[in-house]
C-alpha cells in the first residue's frame, strides 16, 4: 500500500509538471511568450528540484515506508509541482487570456502564496534527517513552530488585499479582506519571521546531531555535509555567470545544486555504503579548492600577460599552460593537507601501511603492522585458500571469519579477511587500511597456503603412525584370539593323548589336529593377504581385484587394466579399493559394487562405485586413512555422493616409471 501510494504521488507530481508545460506552450501559441518561464531560465532550477525531491521521496518511501522524510520529499515535490501548475494557469487565464479559464483569479491568489508549504517541509526534512526523529525532545519545537507559522502565513497571504505580485501584477486579489489589512500584515510578519527562523534552526539541529554522533550515525550525516562542499563554487559561479549574463550556466549551477541536496539526504537516510563518504567528502573538497586555485592562476596569468602587451592567443596559451602546470602539484598538496586535517587517523594509518609495503620489515608481520596502523592490538587476519575452500590463519590453521570484519579481494577473488575487536574502528577505515596492504596480504596468503600443506603433512604423518599402531594391535588381537588359541588348544589336546597311552584316542586326536592346523593356516593366510596379497605381486591389480570379488559377500564387478605398475602404486590402489569396498558393505548397504581402473598416460585412475544409500564421510577414519595413503603416493582421493545412486570413491595416482 505504501509503495502504491508513493508511486501515485510521484505520478501526480509528473502530471503537474506536464500540465505546467502545457500552459507554457499555450502562452507561446497566443504570442505571450513574455509571460513564459522559459524566458527566465532560473525557473528551470525549480523543475530540477521538483524531480529530484519527488524521485528521492519515491525511493525512500518505497524502501523505507515508515521513515517520514521520504513522504516529506514527496510532499515537497508535489507542492512545488502544484505551484507551477497554479502559476501557469493564472498567467494564462488571468493575464494573457482573461476569462479563458474558470476561477483564474482565485488560482492566481493561491499561486502568490503557493511557496508557503515549502518552508516547513524543508525544515522538517532537516530536523528528521537521518533517523526520522528530532535529535531530542527539546528540538521538537522547531517542527511545531514551522507547522503553526505556516498555517498562519498561508491564510494571511491569501487574504492580503490589493494587487498580486508580478507577473500577476494586474490581477486584484479576489479574496483580499481590506477591513483587517493591518492585523493581517502584523500576523503575517510575525509568523513569516518565525517560519524563516525554523530553517536555520533545523540546520543547527543537524550540526548538533553531527557533534554527538559516533560510528554509523556520523557516517550518515557526512553525506549531508557533502552537499555543503560545492557552496563556495556555487556562490562564485553564480556571481560570475550573473555578471556575464550567462543565464544558461546559472541555471545549470543552481539546478544541479538543488538536485544534489535531496540525493545526499536520501543517501544519509538509506545508510548507503557503496562509496566511502569520507573519501568522497575529501575528494570533493579537494577538487573544489583545486578549482579555485586553477581559476585563480588562470586569471592572474591572463592579467599579467595582457598587462605586458601580449596578444590574445599568447594570453590564452600562457594562462592554460600555467593552469595545467599547477593543477597536479596543487591537487597532491591539497589532498595531503585535507586528509591530515579532516581524517588524521585514516591518513596516519594508510601512510604507515604505504611505508611498510614499500619497504617491508621482516621483523614484523602484516598482522602486527595492521594492528599498529589501527591502534588496536586485537587484529585478526585470515587467508582464503581456494583449492581447499577454507579460511586459514598465517600458521595454516583453519578458522572461522569474524562477521564484524571486511573482505579484501583482488580481481574479484577473495584474498584475506581482516577483523578487529575494537568497536571504535568502523568498517570503512578497516577496509581502506586492508586494501592498502592488499599486495602484502596476497604474499602472506601464499605463505599461509604453504603452511596449510605443512600442517596437512604433519597431520597425515600422525594419522599414518596411528593407523600403523592400530593395525599392529589388530593383527596381535587376531593372532591371539584366532590361530594362537587354536594351536595352543591343539597342543594341549595332543599332549593329553600322548600321556593317556590310548592309541585310539591318539589317532582321533591326530585327525582333528590336521583339520585344526588347516583352519589355522587359512586364518594366517587371510591375515597375510590383508597385508599384501600374493596375487597382487603375481598377477597385478586385475587378479587381486578378481580374488577380492570372489571373497566378497556381495557381487563386485571388476573392469581392471592388465597393465602392471610399480609395487608402491599397486599396493596403494589395492588398499584404497579394499577400504572403499569395506565401507560400502558396512555402511552403504549396496546390492553391487563396481571397481574400475584406467591407465591414462602417467596416471592410474581407480574408481570404486556402489549403489547403496550413500552418506560416506570423507573425514571418517577409514576414508581419511586411504586419502593419506593416496597423498603419500603423490595422488589425490575424491569422494563423491550420488543422490539415490550411492557413493563413488575416485583415486588419481601417478604411475610414471
Amino acid at each position: 500500500m505504501a509503495q502504491r501510494t508513493a508511486r501515485i504521488v510521484w505520478g501526480i507530481t509528473l502530471a503537474e509538471l506536464a500540465s505546467g508545460l502545457v500552459f507554457e506552450w499555450r502562452l507561446w501559441v497566443i504570442g505571450r511568450d513574455d509571460l513564459s518561464i522559459f524566458r527566465h531560465p532560473e525557473y528551470v532550477a525549480y523543475l530540477v528540484a521538483t524531480l529530484s525531491a519527488a524521485s528521492v521521496g519515491l525511493a525512500l518511501a518505497t524502501h523505507r515506508p515508515h521513515h517520514p522524510v521520504g513522504w516529506l520529499f514527496l510532499a515537497l515535490g508535489a507542492t512545488i509541482g502544484l505551484a507551477g501548475v497554479a502559476d501557469g494557469y493564472a498567467r494564462y487565464g488571468a493575464v494573457a487570456h482573461p476569462g479563458a479559464l474558470p476561477v483564474a483569479n482565485y488560482v492566481a491568489a493561491y499561486s502568490s502564496s503557493a511557496w508557503v508549504p515549502w518552508m516547513p517541509l524543508v525544515a522538517l526534512i532537516m530536523l528528521l534527517t537521518p533517523t526520522g526523529r528530532p535529535p531530542s525532545r527539546r528540538w521538537t519545537w522547531i517542527g511545531w513552530a514551522a507547522g503553526i507559522s505556516a498555517c498562519i502565513v498561508l491564510p494571511t497571504t491569501l487574504l492580503r488585499p490589493g494587487l498580486l505580485e508580478p507577473p500577476l501584477g494586474n490581477v486584484m486579489n479576489p479574496i483580499g479582506v481590506t477591513a483587517i489589512e493591518g492585523p493581517l500584515a502584523f500576523a503575517d510578519l510575525v509568523a513569516l519571521t518565525v517560519m524563516m527562523f525554523t530553517i536555520p534552526a533545523a540546520a543547527v539541529s543537524l550540526l548538533f546531531r553531527f557533534h554527538r554522533a559516533t560510528g554509523e550515525a556520523r557516517q550518515q550525516l557526512r553525506w549531508v555535509a557533502l552537499a555543503a562542499v560545492p557552496l563556495p563554487i556555487l556562490a562564485a559561479g553564480t556571481w560570475v555567470t550573473s555578471a556575464a549574463d550567462q543565464e544558461f550556466a546559472l541555471t545549470l549551477l543552481a539546478g544541479g545544486y538543488l538536485a544534489i541536496l535531496p540525493v545526499t539526504v536520501g543517501l544519509a537516510i538509506s545508510q548507503y555504503h557503496l562509496y566511502e563518504v569520507d573519501r568522497v567528502f575529501s575528494r570533493a573538497l579537494t577538487y573544489s579548492l583545486l578549482t579555485g586555485v586553477v581559476v585563480g592562476v588562470y586569471a592572474v596569468t591572463v592579467l599579467a600577460i595582457g598587462g605586458a602587451g601580449g596578444g590574445s592567443a599568447l594570453t590564452v596559451a600562457g594562462a592554460t599552460l600555467a593552469a595545467v602546470s599547477v593543477a597536479g602539484p596543487a591537487r597532491r598538496w591539497l589532498q595531503d593537507r585535507i586528509d591530515r586535517r579532516f581524517n588524521r587517523r585514516r591518513f596516519d594509518a594508510i601512510a604507515l601501511l604505504q611505508r611498510y609495503v614499500r619497504d617491508p620489515d621482516t621483523a614484523s608481520s602484516i598482522q602486527e603492522v595492521l594492528a599498529q596502523a589501527l591502534g588496536e592490538s586485537e587484529v585478526r587476519v585470515l587467508y582464503w585458500i581456494e583449492d581447499r575452500s577454507v579460511w586459514v590463519d598465517a600458521l595454516g590453521e583453519a578458522s572461522i571469519c569474524d562477521p564484524r570484519g571486511v573482505e579484501v579481494t583482488r580481481r574479484g577473488r577473495p584474498v584475506a579477511w581482516v577483523s578487529a575487536d575494537a568497536s571504535s574502528i568502523d568498517n570503512g577505515l578497516l577496509l581502506a587500511v586492508a586494501n592498502e596492504a592488499r599486495t602484502e596480504l596476497e604474499n602472506e596468503r601464499l605463505r599461509a597456503a604453504i603452511q596449510l600443506q605443512l600442517v596437512e603433512v604433519r597431520e597425515s604423518r600422525t594419522r599414518i603412525v596411528e593407523a600403523q599402531m592400530g593395525e599392529r594391535k589388530r593383527l596381535e588381537r587376531n593372532l591371539h584370539d584366532g590361530a594362537q588359541q587354536r594351536l595352543l588348544a591343539l597342543a594341549m589336546e595332543m599332549r593329553a593323548a600322548q600321556v593317556s597311552g590310548n592309541a585310539e584316542r591318539a589317532r582321533a586326536t591326530l585327525e582333528r589336529a590336521v583339520g585344526e592346523i588347516q583352519v589355522a593356516v587359512r586364518e594366517l593366510r587371510d591375515l597375510a593377504n590383508g597385508l599384501h596379497p600374493a596375487l597382487l605381486a603375481d598377477g597385478g591389480l586385475a587378479a587381486a581385484f578378481e580374488d577380492l570379488a570372489a571373497r566378497a559377500p556381495i557381487p563386485i564387478r571388476v573392469q581392471a587394466t592388465d597393465h602392471r605398475f610399480s609395487p608402491a602404486v599397486e599396493e596403494a590402489a589395492w588398499f584404497i579399493a579394499c577400504e572403499a569396498v569395506t565401507n560400502a558393505v558396512k555402511h552403504g548397504l549396496p546390492s553391487q559394487v563396481d571397481i574400475t581402473t584406467v591407465h591414462e598416460g602417467n596416471r592410474l585412475l581407480l574408481t570404486v562405485a556402489d549403489d547403496g544409500i550413500g552418506g560416506a564421510d570423507p573425514a571418517g577414519q577409514g576414508l581419511r586413512g586411504v586419502a593419506d595413503r593416496a597423498s603419500a603416493a603423490g595422488g589425490r582421493l575424491t569422494v563423491q555422493e550420488r543422490p539415490g545412486r550411492g557413493t563413488m570413491v575416485m583415486a588419481d595416482l601417478p604411475c610414471a616409471s
